[in-house]
């Protein structure tokens, strides 16, 4: 009698603990529950990131149980099959694990090291006040390998050739070709010094007729308009500085470590 109780209380123990287990879970594969934490973590997420495009739906829900299942399937047949244990495999896992702790000691030193908006306006004052009373310049270029292709191309466009045409015949540049040379506008005090100092003593609709040499070849560079510089919003270029800045600490951080290291 006191083992039949006994073995009475073992089973209701177990079938407390299973049903405690498998309370929260939304399907159970082969003995193993999926949590609906998972679900709700994953329709919060999709929920968040669509823009409003997505609602928590139970068909959302089931979308997403459903997609669990397939997985949890997938995982299961894999570890039948010692897929696991295979060498390539292991190593695929260390590039992850790798990957992971590289993100992972990127964002403690973001964390350590915040980009706040105050910062960031900081920056964004510093080279706004760069800007102030500058000059743009929407110009065209056709880059050439030599000097004496540089002469030749001046020759073509002394005699009458838009420049355009030359600049997609001529160029030894595909981009250039494709473009017609058409380089944009760009901020005098921004560029580099060498180049800000030809295009300045362009008059607008003009080339220059000595070549400007660079690491890229010889230039020819017309210039298209000429207007005064203004900053964008600060809510507009807020967050691609705040990236940059972010990048500058992991860079820092990064070259002091490996000034600390002992490279061999």
């Amino acid at each position: 009698m006191q083992q039949k109780r006994l073995a009475a209380l073992a089973a209701a123990l177990v079938i407390g603990v299973s049903g405690s287990a498998f309370a929260q879970s939304v399907a159970v594969v082969n003995g193993v529950a999926i949590d609906k934490k998972e679900v709700d973590e994953a329709v919060s997420a999709l929920v968040k990131n669509s823009g409003g495009k997505m609602q928590d739906t139970p068909a959302l829900r089931d979308q997403i149980k459903d997609s669990l299942v397939t997985r949890e399937v997938i995982k299961q047949e894999a570890t039948r099959r010692g897929l696991d244990k295979q060498p390539a495999f292991a190593e695929e896992l260390a590039r992850v694990r790798e990957e992971m702790l590289r993100q992972a000691l990127f964002m403690d030193i973001l964390k350590q090291n915040q980009v706040t908006e105050a910062k960031v306006k900081a920056r964004y004052d510093q080279i706004a006040g760069k800007l102030a009373g500058s000059k743009e310049v929407h110009a065209r270029q056709i880059v050439v390998a030599s000097e004496a292709d540089a002469a030749k191309v001046v020759e073509d466009l002394k005699k009458g050739t838009k420049f355009e045409a030359v600049a997609k015949s001529r160029s030894k540049d595909p981009a250039v070709q494709k473009t017609g040379g058409d380089m944009g506008w760009g901020n005098l005090n921004a560029m580099e010094p060498k180049l800000a100092e030809v295009l300045k003593t362009i008059p607008k609709g003009q080339y220059n007729t000595q070549p400007f040499r660079s690491n890229l070849g010889w230039h020819i560079f017309k210039v298209e308009e000429v207007r005064d510089a203004k900053s964008p919003a600060f809510n507009d270029v807020k967050e691609q500085l705040a990236r940059q800045m972010q990048e500058e600490e992991l860079a820092k951080a990064v070259g002091e470590l490996r000034a600390k290291a002992k490279i061999q």
